[in-house]
């Protein structure tokens, strides 16, 4: 199947005309595999050189390269069985090594979790990963393009949520100066548990200095760039007003290093 299917999009590659562009719409360039609308079809497009098709690429999962659309997630969550290479988290990709040309292209993957990629990091920036339990961990700095782009960019995450697919399996510990550590998102709290906080003539707020009686640590990944090893747990916080029966809850974010 997939060489009649590839022999079919070659064919009608090179058959489509500006007419029946017009027709069904706007022809769009694509550099290297990538997937294929549900809409036309679905599946892999395995044409590894320049081609057209008359569908849109998204800006998640794509990056400009020549001006040709490379796709740069997951294709084993399309139904690719090629070559697979397990990677965790956002990482670099050099487009010129993948597609095979000289005009230098480093681009960003911003797939959260274990994921696949059809190819190992470039020889280029192989230096800024470690392999560990088979997977590609970033652990290099990031260039500010890349923590620029990153609010918009990782809602390609979303769009992976909803696929059923196999994953890859990745269950060591991370490698020192993995990029997941350093720059995470949202907190994510697996065992919440409130402190309490009493001050006299408080109602709410962050009371400094006041006695804390905090249960045993929550956890929770939410690391700021720039301070690496820096784990904030982030867990309600309960301040309660001598002589009152009630509190109110409020957010409070614990650093410990």
């Amino acid at each position: 199947m997939r060489s009649i299917y590839l022999v079919a999009m070659v064919l009608a590659a090179a058959a489509v005309q500006p007419a029946s562009a017009d027709k069904r719409g706007k022809q769009v360039r694509y550099l290297g595999i990538h997937p294929v609308p549900k809409s036309e079809g679905g599946g892999l497009c395995y044409i590894e050189g320049p081609h057209v098709h008359i569908f849109a690429a998204n800006k998640l999962e794509y990056r400009d390269h020549r001006n040709h659309n490379t796709f740069v997630g997951d294709p084993v969550a399309y139904g690719y069985d090629g070559p697979r290479h397990a990677y965790r988290g956002n990482h670099p990709i050099r487009i010129d090594a993948v597609v095979g040309d000289a005009e230098e292209d480093l681009e960003f993957c911003y797939l959260d979790g274990p994921h696949y990629h059809s190819f190992t990091p470039a020889a280029t920036i192989e230096a800024d990963f470690k392999v560990s339990g088979d997977a590609y961990f970033y652990v290099a700095e990031p260039p500010p393009a890349y923590i620029e782009a990153r609010p918009a960019m990782i809602k390609v995450n979303a769009m992976y949520t909803p696929i059923a697919y196999t994953r890859p399996v990745i269950e060591v510990e991370p490698p020192s100066g993995w990029i997941g550590v350093r720059f995470a998102g949202p907190a994510v709290v697996v065992n919440e548990r409130p402190a309490t906080i009493v001050r006299p003539g408080v109602r709410a707020g962050v009371a400094i200095g006041a006695e804390v009686h905090v249960p045993m640590p929550s956890l929770s990944v939410n690391i700021g760039i720039g301070s690496p090893g820096v784990i904030v747990r982030d867990r309600p916080v309960y301040i309660k007003e001598r002589g009152r029966g009630h509190g109110k809850y409020k957010h409070k974010k614990w650093k410990h290093r």
